[in-house]
């Protein structure tokens, strides 16, 4: 986690620089296998040089950014989740549990949607 140190260290309100370490640190966690990375200053996991996903802490919330095809194929989850949504991304309140179940449901989406990419970005 060492690669996230100064994005973490950025995040004024104590509290939510300890959810985002949290969140960060089980991404890690349950998936070793993801590169922890800082790309476009937030932290970023990838997957044999592929984006998987995300995140950007916010005044109100921790954005997840795991790609607009991905946002597509769980609306409806992360809608019943509760979670405000674009077409890119979506927030989880600092004041609302996160869902760790659908998180997970979709960094293990893109793995096995983006096994073959040979490139960054879907295609």
């Amino acid at each position: 986690m060492d690669v996230f140190e100064k994005y973490l260290a950025g995040i004024d309100n104590p509290d939510h620089r300890a959810r985002t370490e949290e969140i960060l640190a089980w991404v890690v966690h349950k998936f070793p296998n993801l590169e922890p990375q800082i790309k476009w200053n937030k932290p970023t996991f990838t997957d044999h040089g592929t984006y998987i996903i995300m995140f950007a802490a916010a005044k109100n919330h921790l954005s997840i950014l795991p790609e607009k095809e991905t946002m597509a194929h769980f609306a409806d989850e992360i809608a019943k989740a509760g979670y405000s949504a674009s077409s890119r991304l979506f927030r989880i309140p600092w004041t609302e549990p996160v869902n760790y179940e659908l998180l997970e449901k979709i960094i293990e989406f893109n793995i096995k949607d983006k096994a073959g990419n040979s490139t960054f970005w879907r295609k």
